[in-house]
């Protein structure tokens, strides 16, 4: 008998899908599933990509909520609730971007720290081409309780955090 859920992830770019790797597949912290690079904030969710889900899928929207754009993401969350494979539509927020979340979920001060980059845009490059994160995150004490645990303001307000339903016990 085949899995009765299956779930799949839309991250916002090439870091948060290199970190939902790592934590799931390296940490074995979140459920598995497939991870696919597809901006829910910025881009409208196709009838292909509907087309492409199995039934029962459980879709985890992961996006920064800095960018005060959430008109797209609460059209592509409808178009989702109302697709036939979707049995769920979870949201999980970094609030206010993956740095952040970075900063909060182990001890630096700076998300250049875990990667021992100079600029950001060093740290963007350094954190996609890391091939030890998980030992990085490690020595910085990353604490999955306390990555994704806020909810959004402003805009994205009604928007829940649903993190927790992702993490593993």
């Amino acid at each position: 008998m085949g899995r009765l859920l299956y779930y799949q992830y839309f991250v916002e770019g090439e870091n948060e899908e290199k970190l939902l790797k790592v934590l799931k597949t390296d940490m074995g912290l979140i459920e598995a599933g497939k991870i696919q690079k597809f901006n829910v904030v910025q881009e409208k969710i196709t009838n292909a990509r509907l087309m492409s889900l199995k039934e029962k899928t459980i879709v985890v929207l992961v996006f920064d909520t800095d960018t005060g754009k959430e008109k797209i993401l609460r059209e592509n969350i409808a178009r989702l609730e109302k697709c036939k494979a979707v049995k769920q539509v979870l949201c999980v927020t970094q609030v206010k971007n993956l740095e952040d979340e970075l900063i909060r979920s182990c001890d630096i001060k700076n998300a250049k720290e875990l990667t021992g980059s100079f600029t950001d845009k060093e740290f963007k490059h350094d954190f996609i081409k890391d091939t030890h994160l998980e030992q990085k995150l490690k020595r910085h004490k990353f604490d999955i309780e306390k990555l994704w645990i806020k909810n959004p303001t402003g805009g994205y307000k009604g928007i829940v955090n649903e993190a927790e339903k992702i993490k593993k016990k």
